[in-house]
């Protein structure tokens, strides 16, 4: 098999950085390549948007939740072409970036193709969303057809692929309840506590989801506050064999970090929030058929 032999400046073995001396490199043997900086181990993107990398720039940063959501619902439907050459930049990028593992949202099979080709490892998170309760069988449905489709076609182990549920405003326990208790769903993740108005969602059934709600012609008149916060009312849903990477928290408090013990994901690029604990994480989030 052929290879390529590199040695730095340092080296970064995933816990810590060592002096260039550390491990001599005339023991590798002959054609050892210098390169100038840190050598490390391949990083992890655990939190990606890949079908929706043709929506890169498109949507006026710092407008609230409410009306980043309402744009994307309006402007996520582009030609086939323009989508799948974003995903393949978007793929190109991130390798060379020196990422290596990628946790995927999908709604959609548009990704399949550019994955076959084997150039990252990707776990895919097929995601399920849908508010409304009477629509639960429907929506799972739909996922476990993509679940299927990348199962079969993707040649990895089935492990490496989970249905997931988009974020706690836009799930149903009804829908909550086929999605943990998928048989094998044992890595999964959710966007968490996105905003002020997905906490006073869930506390008092006020704030400016109502808006997004009515702009979507969703009624959740159905809806019963609980009284906390997102995450603390729909994190009892979830099994204790079951990994969670929470992605975003925005709104996350001391409070909320002592009553879970997970996985949490950080990218401070991917929005603004006011000061807080936590950052929040990935690209855009996704909200394809969001939770109508």
């Amino acid at each position: 098999m052929s290879y390529r032999k590199f040695r730095a400046d340092q080296l970064f073995t995933g816990y810590q950085l060592l002096g260039k001396d550390t491990v001599p490199y005339t023991e590798a043997g002959d054609e050892v390549e210098y390169l100038p900086g840190i050598l490390s181990p391949g990083f992890i993107n655990c939190h990606c948007h890949l079908e929706l990398s043709h929506m890169k720039g498109a949507i006026p940063e710092k407008t609230g939740m409410t009306d980043f959501v309402l744009a994307v619902v309006q402007q996520r439907h582009h030609p086939d072409e323009n989508i799948l050459t974003a995903i393949e930049e978007a793929e190109n990028e991130m390798l060379q970036n020196g990422i290596v593992a990628v946790g995927d949202i999908c709604n959609n099979t548009f990704t399949l193709a550019q994955k076959k080709k084997r150039r990252l490892y990707y776990h895919n998170f097929i995601e399920a969303s849908g508010f409304v309760p009477s629509i639960a069988e429907q929506r799972f449905a739909r996922s476990l057809d993509f679940f299927n489709a990348y199962a079969h076609q993707y040649a990895l182990p089935i492990e490496s692929n989970s249905i997931v549920p988009h974020a706690p405003y836009s799930v149903s326990p009804e829908l909550f309840k086929r999605i943990i208790h998928f048989p094998g769903n044992h890595i999964l993740t959710m966007h968490n506590q996105e905003s002020i108005a997905e906490e006073e969602l869930f506390i008092n059934n006020k704030g400016d989801f109502q808006r997004m709600f009515e702009g979507m012609n969703i009624d959740i008149s159905f809806f019963k506050p609980s009284g906390k916060n997102s995450l603390q009312t729909v994190l009892p849903y979830f099994l204790r064999n079951q990994t969670l990477i929470l992605v975003h928290n925005v709104t996350t408090t001391e409070n909320d970090i002592n009553f879970l013990n997970n996985s949490w994901s950080t990218s401070p690029n991917s929005e603004l929030p006011p000061s807080l604990k936590l950052r929040g994480a990935g690209p855009t989030p996704d909200f394809d058929r969001l939770i109508g």
